[in-house]
C-alpha cells in the first residue's frame, strides 16, 4: 500500500513538472500585449489609408504593391494576436515575429511604413530574437546592452553608396552616381552603444558589399557599410547585417 501511495505521489509530481516546464516555454509580457495591439492599429490604419489612395485615381504599380503589402501585414498582425491570446511557446512567437519582419523590409520608406516597421522591430527585440534569449520577460534589454542582433537594407545603388548605422537608423548616403531614394529598413534590436563586431550579408546585388568602419567610441558607435557597384546602370541590393 505504501509502495503504491508512493508511485502515486511521484506521478503526480512528474505529471506538475512536466506542466511547469511546458509553461517555462510560453511567453507572458504586458508589453509585448501592448505592442502587438499597437501594431495592429497600425496596420489597420496603413492598409485603410493605402486603399484609399487607390480609389483617388490612377495609380503606379509601386502604389499597388504597397496596398497589396499592407492588406498582407494587417491579416498578418491579426494573425499574430491570435498566436498571443492562444499562450503558443516563445519560440512560435519568435519565428511569427520573424515573419513579419521580413514582410516589413518590402515595404516603402515613408514615415507611416517605418511606425509599423520600428513596432515589429520592437516585439522581436521584446522577444530576444536578435539576443538568442529563450523568452521570459526582457524589459530590461535595452539598446545599449543588447550584444547581439540584426538589420535589414533594401535599396537602389548606381555606383557607391555608404550605409551609416547607429542605434536603430540606417542612413543611405551617395558617394557617386545617381541617388536613389527607396531604400527601406528594419531591426531587430538596437545597434548597442558598446564594442561589436559587424558583418554585412548580401542576399541580392551584384557588387562588392564590405565593412568600412566598425562602431568604436571614436566614432560615437557608428558602422559604415560600402556597396560598390561598377557594372554601369543601378542595380537593386538586399543586405543582412549582424552584429555579435
Amino acid at each position: 500500500m505504501k509502495k503504491f501511495i508512493l508511485f502515486a505521489l511521484c506521478s503526480i509530481l512528474a505529471l506538475a513538472f512536466s506542466a511547469s516546464a511546458q509553461d517555462a516555454e510560453r511567453y507572458s509580457s504586458s508589453r509585448l500585449d501592448n505592442l502587438v495591439n499597437q501594431l495592429k492599429r497600425q496596420t489597420v490604419d496603413l492598409a485603410d489609408r493605402t486603399s484609399e489612395d487607390l480609389r483617388q485615381g490612377n495609380s503606379r504599380r509601386a502604389d499597388i504593391e504597397a496596398a497589396f503589402l499592407a492588406q498582407q501585414l494587417d491579416a498578418s498582425a491579426g494573425f499574430f494576436q491570435d498566436f498571443i491570446r492562444d499562450g503558443r511557446r516563445a519560440s512560435e512567437l519568435r519565428d511569427g515575429a520573424s515573419i513579419l519582419s521580413d514582410l516589413a523590409r518590402r515595404a516603402p520608406g515613408n514615415a507611416a511604413w517605418r511606425d509599423v516597421q520600428t513596432t515589429i522591430s520592437d516585439i522581436n527585440r521584446e522577444l530576444g530574437a536578435g539576443g538568442g534569449n529563450n523568452g521570459g520577460n526582457n524589459s530590461g534589454n535595452n539598446g545599449g546592452g543588447q550584444s547581439s542582433g540584426r538589420a535589414f537594407w533594401r535599396g537602389t545603388v548606381d555606383k557607391e553608396v555608404h550605409l551609416v548605422i547607429q542605434n536603430r537608423n540606417i542612413e543611405t548616403r551617395t558617394i557617386d552616381g545617381a541617388p536613389y531614394d527607396n531604400s527601406t529598413f528594419s531591426f531587430t534590436s538596437t545597434l548597442p552603444t558598446k564594442r561589436v563586431t559587424v558583418e554585412a550579408i548580401k542576399k541580392s546585388g551584384r557588387g562588392s558589399v564590405r565593412v568600412i568602419e566598425q562602431p568604436s567610441r571614436d566614432n560615437d558607435y557608428t558602422a559604415v557599410i560600402q556597396i560598390l557597384d561598377n557594372d554601369g546602370g543601378a542595380k537593386e541590393y538586399q543586405l543582412e547585417i549582424i552584429w555579435r
